[in-house]
């Protein structure tokens, strides 16, 4: 038998909750009691859950929901969970366990949080060259009354049609900036966040010649177009060789460091200078210190050679020559067609097509296509799970500290990746951004590319998130 308790309050600073509380209170067979006296509020974007704990002695409470599921240990009193977001229904089950594993019956709530819809697209970046960060964001459709900026312990308030604010003489840390916006009822949507670190804005972009007179004459066709649009895009930035880094350059001044390596055979995968020591001890202190790395397909594997990508995953790399196609290829950005990777920020505003209920990027259209894929497959079967596990893709995720952004157009599963993130982690401190899909091509062979501009597109913002690491 099951009693329900319906409600509907007014919440701290004007939010609304909606909601009920089920508990099932035939429990006779239960070793261990249910939680008593639950109780939950939303405290601004907090959801806050309190009970009184059964008598026994060494009791966790397992909190099971659709956004996480937890072991609180040690005889917890309560629960908090953040950012709870305005129209989303949500459902959390708490269970009370002993050490033996004997588990109570739960207390399940239901909630759905009211209030203003929220901004989008929320974007930091640091004005190159100076200590200002430039603040970005899309507003909602409906009619906005204000919007908060909030850091620090700072609330700045804006006029509801705002859709920049500038931070000026911002100090070398990393800010969590959070944007609020409020209907004209005065209820607030949840918080959307962005972090920046402000520092240094020199970017670099590697090559294998010692000059970048010498790059443009002796490169691949795929890298020269990326540097030159570097230039063109970055007409601050650094060409950064090889040699510079064997001679003892100071990578530290560099806040992102890009590196394309395209390997036609019989180049090989990597340049023999990236794999002598005084070389890749530099990179990978660089990358350790907390330097961030652009790495585009061959020299993706610059990860592994680091230390930093451990799993040895199987590979499917191409060097060949290519071959004369007349279909369109993505990038497909719905990861196991659960995970939807198209507000990453190095997709932002990027249009795609739907392609069997799948988000996908177009890249290439007709023509010649050289196809130097340098991805990594079985990766569910590495760990023991079948391709379309959601526990195979949480491992491939926690095991690596990766997000996966990116699979060709027809994958529904987890069995490769071709574009990752790889986060800080104890050794490195430093993230990459990882581009290895044969689709990214810099320079069609036998004419302009129809969809170059989401190439640029997608390295510029790639580049640009990089910089607030």
């Amino acid at each position: 038998m099951k009693l329900e308790y319906y409600m509907s309050s007014l919440l701290s600073l004007a939010l609304l909750l909606s909601g009920c509380y089920d508990r099932d209170i035939d429990s006779m067979n239960a070793k261990v009691e249910p939680l008593a006296n639950l109780e939950y509020r939303i405290d601004d974007d907090t959801l806050r859950v309190e009970w009184a704990l059964p008598s026994q002695n060494d009791l966790s409470v397992k909190v099971s929901s659709s956004v996480e599921t937890k072991i609180i240990p040690n005889n917890p009193t309560s629960y908090k969970y953040g950012v709870v977001k305005v129209g989303k229904e949500y459902k959390f089950t708490f269970n009370a366990f002993d050490k033996e594993g004997n588990m109570s019956t739960g207390r399940t709530i239901y909630f759905v949080r009211e209030g203003s819809s929220s901004i989008s697209n929320l974007t930091a970046r640091q004005v190159d060259g100076t200590k200002k960060v430039a603040l970005t964001w899309k507003l909602p459709d409906e009619k906005i009354s204000k919007i908060e900026v909030r850091y620090d312990g700072n609330k700045i308030e804006l006029p509801g049609s705002a859709t920049t604010y500038f931070l000026e003489n911002a100090s070398e840390k990393v800010y969590t900036i959070g944007v609020v916006s409020f209907d004209e009822a005065g209820n607030s949507s949840e918080t959307v966040y962005t972090t920046i670190r402000v520092g240094s804005t020199k970017i670099a972009f590697m090559g294998n010649a010692a000059t970048y007179n010498e790059f443009l004459t002796s490169a691949d066709d795929d890298e020269i177009a990326a540097g030159k649009w570097f230039f063109e895009t970055y007409p601050t930035g650094t060409y950064l060789s090889f040699e510079d880094v064997k001679a003892g350059a100071n990578l530290a001044q560099y806040r992102v460091v890009w590196w394309i390596r395209d390997a036609q055979s019989p180049r090989s995968q990597l340049p023999a200078i990236a794999l002598e020591e005084t070389v890749l001890s530099a990179m990978k202190k660089y990358y350790a210190d907390g330097g961030n790395l652009l790495l585009n397909t061959h020299a993706t594997n610059y990860l592994w050679t680091m230390g930093r990508m451990k799993a040895n995953f199987n590979t499917e790399i191409e060097m060949g020559g290519g071959f004369d196609n007349g279909d369109t290829w993505h990038i497909n950005v719905t990861i196991g067609k659960v995970h939807d990777e198209s507000e990453h920020p190095m997709y932002r505003e990027l249009p795609y097509t739907m392609i069997d209920g799948k988000k996908c990027i177009p890249l290439i259209g007709a023509g010649w296509k050289e196809n130097h894929n340098n991805i990594w497959k079985d990766l569910c079967g590495f760990y023991g799970y079948s391709n379309g596990d959601e526990n195979g893709y949480l491992k491939i995720s926690d095991d690596n500290q990766i997000k996966i952004l990116g699979t060709w157009d027809g994958i529904n599963d987890y069995w490769m990746m071709a574009n990752f993130e790889a986060y800080p982690n104890t050794e490195f401190k430093g993230t990459s951004i990882a581009i290895g899909i044969g689709a990214f091509e810099w320079s069609q062979n036998n004419g302009e590319n129809t969809y170059q501009s989401n190439i640029e597109k997608i390295t510029y913002n790639a580049l640009e998130y990089l910089k607030t690491k």
